[in-house]
C-alpha cells in the first residue's frame, strides 16, 4: 500500500507538471489537438512505467499488480473529470481509459518478467 500512495504521489506531481507545461504550450499557440496527443503519450507511458516498476515489487500475477496501479491512476483522472467536463461518460473517454489500463495492465506484466533475481 505505501508504493502505491508513493506512486500516485510522483503520477499527481507528473500530472500538474504536464498540465502546466501543455497550458504554457497553448498560450504560445500550439494547437490542442497536438497538446492532447502530448498528454495521451506522456500518460501512455506513465502508467507502462508505474506498472512495470510496481509488477518488479509483486511476488506472482504482474497483471494484477498493473491493474492496482493503473485502477488507482484512473480513479484519480475519472475524479479530476467530475469537476472539469461536463460529459465524461462517451465512448472516446471509456476508450482513451481503457488503452491506459491496457498499457499499466501490460507494464505489470512486463515487470514480473523482468524481476531480478
Amino acid at each position: 500500500m505505501k508504493n502505491l500512495l508513493k506512486y500516485l504521489g510522483y503520477y499527481t506531481l507528473f500530472l500538474i507538471t504536464l498540465v502546466f507545461i501543455t497550458s504554457l504550450l497553448n498560450l504560445i499557440g500550439v494547437n490542442s489537438t497536438i497538446t492532447n496527443f502530448l498528454i495521451f503519450i506522456f500518460n501512455i507511458s506513465l502508467f507502462f512505467i508505474f506498472g512495470l516498476k510496481n509488477g518488479k515489487k509483486a511476488s506472482n500475477k504482474g497483471y494484477l499488480a498493473g491493474l492496482k496501479v493503473g485502477g488507482l491512476f484512473l480513479l484519480i483522472l475519472i475524479i479530476i473529470s467530475l469537476f472539469t467536463s461536463k460529459n465524461i461518460f462517451n465512448l472516446s473517454t471509456f476508450i482513451y481509459y481503457l488503452v491506459l489500463i491496457l498499457a499499466s495492465t501490460l507494464g505489470g506484466s512486463l515487470g514480473i518478467n523482468k524481476k531480478s533475481e
